[in-house]
């Protein structure tokens, strides 16, 4: 089975900065946890220090799925709700 990429790009609002890089730490150290997950790095623009990348790798969509369903997530997206300026998710798979 191919696994599954997510580009998840997140601009944060200048005054909850440091409030979301908690929550963005947060989250990304609960995710290496999960059994399905191959890894989930996160990323900061150096043009545009507010806008910030989780490259993230999915052994299956089941897994994403889980993921998605999670406690840690559930609790992520609570904290950042209002706090964002942007969100652009994309799932791709590599073809070649």
């Amino acid at each position: 089975m191919t696994e599954l990429k997510i580009v998840a790009t997140i601009t944060i609002k200048s005054d909850n900065k440091e409030e979301v890089l908690v929550a963005l730490q947060n989250v990304v150290n609960a995710t290496r946890k999960e059994e399905g997950n191959v890894s989930y790095d996160l990323h900061q623009n150096i043009t545009n220090p507010l806008e910030y990348t989780i490259l993230e790798v999915w052994k299956s969509q089941e897994a994403i799925d889980l993921h998605n369903a999670s406690t840690h997530f559930e609790e992520f997206k609570k904290a950042i709700a209002g706090k964002i300026e942007g969100l652009k998710v994309d799932i791709i798979k590599q073809i070649y």
